[in-house]
């Protein structure tokens, strides 16, 4: 408002200045009606602001007591599932954690996303918890907690039915990734060493394997710490051949 006040201020002084100015043609009852002609304009101008300044502080005021009526109606709406404000932003804030790793999980390829298949699991875990918690019948949460089960469904069916494991014979031009790719084992071919592991009497390298060799093939839908050392022994043995 300050400033305002220094534009009016300013506008008044310009136009006083250039009155000033033409003085020594005008006579002295028309300087004076200027000057009263502007004085009048200047009065009208802060009544302006005044009147202004008086709706500005009457519509805070208005909106200080919306805040606080809603925060009192959210109070009591707490109050009525047994929680708190504090516990009511502790909640909100695990929602938006879980919401936060439901869309970095659904920017994913097929591929990165089935091995971090138990991060879908944890986060359908999570939803369900959520759910049980009766602050899920407040508005606010509950159309948060629908959208978010439909980002994990999505992410369910991208991820399609763990492998229930089975065998597979080896045809030419077969290799341990392209077998572990198929839709008919694990759907990712990321997912090799787990048959190498499992068939390892047999396999002695897991860049050589021959036609009409049948393999066993585990279940599962990741690799489990075992198979993941087994991995990282491999590319041990790769970089130091190269």
């Amino acid at each position: 408002m300050n400033s305002m006040k220094l534009i009016l201020l300013g506008a008044f002084l310009v136009l006083f200045a250039g009155a000033s100015f033409a003085q020594e043609e005008m006579t002295k009852e028309q300087w004076q009606q200027e000057t009263e002609r502007y004085t009048r304009l200047r009065d009208d101008e802060r009544a302006k602001l005044q009147q202004l300044t008086n709706e500005v502080n009457a519509l805070q005021a208005q909106s200080s007591k919306l805040d606080a009526d809603l925060n009192g109606c959210m109070d009591a709406l707490y109050a009525l599932v047994g929680a708190t404000p504090q516990s009511a932003a502790d909640y909100r804030a695990e929602l938006e954690a879980s919401e936060r790793k439901a869309d970095e999980l659904l920017r994913l390829s097929d591929a990165d996303l089935a091995s971090r298949r138990s991060e879908v699991d944890d986060l359908s875990a999570t939803s369900k918890r959520l759910r049980d918690n009766k602050l899920s019948l407040i508005p606010e949460f509950s159309s948060r907690l629908d959208a978010l089960d439909q980002k994990i469904e999505s992410l369910r069916k991208a991820l399609g039915t763990p492998f229930a494991g089975g065998s597979y014979v080896v045809q030419r031009g077969d290799y341990l990734f392209a077998i572990a790719k198929k839709t008919s084992t694990y759907s990712n071919g990321f997912m090799w060493p787990k048959i190498w592991r499992a068939n390892a009497s047999k396999i002695r390298n897991p860049d050589l394997i021959y036609p009409r060799q049948k393999f066993k093939l585990p279940a599962g839908s990741e690799l489990n710490a075992t198979e993941k050392q087994w991995l990282d022994r491999y590319w041990s043995t790769r970089k130091r051949a190269d």
